[in-house]
């Protein structure tokens, strides 16, 4: 029973990554019509020095750099309890961890995507 206990949280912890992670996308949906057509993308000492247009791919990668987090992450979690199947079946620290790190980065690379799209504006 305590495994399936351990997917219910797993599943919740990832769908609660999920969520966080697409929080920028809607931050780009609501800041595209304040945008100017052409927004800064890069910076040199405090000036901007590349522009490119609003509905730019790049812009739309920033949007996903949440999702884009939660997907390294799940990858990154696949690869090592492959490599450290014992670490994991206890359901012990490594477990924890992953359950705190997986939101964690989410939250994190969302944080960047959103402080780069509200400073386009």
């Amino acid at each position: 029973m305590k495994g399936a206990s351990h997917m219910t949280t797993w599943k919740k912890v990832i769908a609660l990554s999920g969520i966080i992670g697409i929080v920028p996308v809607f931050v780009y949906y609501f800041l595209y019509p304040h945008m100017p057509d052409q927004v800064p993308i890069h910076y040199t000492g405090g000036t901007p020095d590349r522009y490119v247009d609003k509905s730019s791919m790049e812009l739309l990668v920033l949007a996903l750099l949440g999702e884009l987090g939660l997907i390294f992450m799940l990858l990154l979690y696949a690869v090592l309890r492959r490599q450290f199947p014992d670490s994991f079946r206890k359901k012990g620290a490594a477990v924890r961890t992953w359950r705190i790190a997986v939101p964690a980065v989410t939250v994190l690379f969302a944080g960047i995507g959103i402080y780069a799209l509200t400073e386009m504006v």
